[in-house]
C-alpha cells in the first residue's frame, strides 16, 4: 500500500555479507529448524497508485524459522514474522503514515505474522524443475487473522561460511487489504497489494 500500506514481500541484497547474520529474533526454534537469516531475507510489496503506476516498497525486518526436509516435504513448517515499523518506502513522511493508525497501527501491532497449517506438493523437484509446495496457514496483520494460502518455490540450498546449511525459498501472492481493516484510501491506493517474500535460512 503505497503512501500507506504493504504486505510482505523480497529482494535479496546478496552479496552485502558472504556469512549469514542471525534473524533480528532470538525467540527459540524448533531442534533442527531452519533459523530465518534477516540480512539475506526480504519482504516487498506494491501497489496500484491512483491507477496511474505500481509503486513498491519493503520491510527490513523480517524473522522465522523453517522446518523443512526434501524428504518429506509435506511435514514441513514455517513461521515468518515482519516487523511494520521497518516499512521502508525511500519516504519518510509515507513511512510515518504507514506506521499510523490509518494502516498497521505499529505500536498497537508491532509485527505481521505467517503460520502454516499444511503443506502440499504442488510439483515435485525434477531435472531442472525446482520443488513447489503449495502452502496453506493463517496471515495476521494489523490484527486479524485471515487464511492464506501461497505457492512456494524452492530457490536452491547450499554451504555457507563455516558449514552453516542453507536453504531458500521464494512465494509472490497478493491480498485484500481491507480483508484486514487497512481500508484507508481504497480507490487512490488499490485494495490489492501484490506481495514477493523471499527467504534464507540456516542452521
Amino acid at each position: 500500500m503505497l503512501q500507506t500500506l504493504t504486505a510482505l514481500g523480497s529482494l535479496v541484497l546478496a552479496g552485502a555479507l558472504l556469512m549469514p547474520s542471525p534473524s533480528t529474533t532470538n525467540a527459540p526454534i524448533a531442534e533442527g529448524a531452519y533459523r530465518v537469516d534477516a540480512v539475506h531475507s526480504s519482504a516487498l510489496f506494491s501497489a496500484v497508485h491512483f491507477g496511474a503506476s505500481r509503486f513498491y516498497g519493503r520491510f527490513n525486518e523480517v524473522s522465522g524459522s523453517i522446518e523443512f526436509d526434501p524428504a518429506k516435504p509435506t511435514a514441513s513448517k514455517v513461521t515468518i514474522e515482519i516487523d511494520v515499523a521497518s516499512v521502508d518506502t525511500h519516504d519518510t513522511k509515507r513511512d510515518q503514515h504507514l506506521r499510523g493508525p490509518d494502516f498497521f497501527a505499529s505500536k498497537e501491532f508491532p509485527t505481521m505474522s505467517f503460520t502454516s497449517k499444511s503443506v502440499k506438493v504442488a510439483h515435485a523437484a525434477k531435472d531442472d524443475q525446482p520443488l513447489v509446495l503449495e502452502v496453506t496457514g493463517e496471515l495476521e496483520l494489523a490484527g486479524k487473522k485471515r487464511p492464506l494460502t501461497a505457492m512456494v518455490t524452492q530457490v536452491g540450498s547450499g554451504s555457507g561460511m563455516g558449514g552453516t546449511e542453507l536453504v531458500g525459498f521464494e512465494t509472490k501472492f497478493s491480498i485484500t487489504r481491507s480483508d484486514f481493516g487497512v481500508d484507508y484510501m481504497v480507490g487512490g491506493i488499490s485494495d490489492n497489494v501484490d506481495v514477493i517474500l523471499s527467504v534464507e535460512a540456516g542452521r
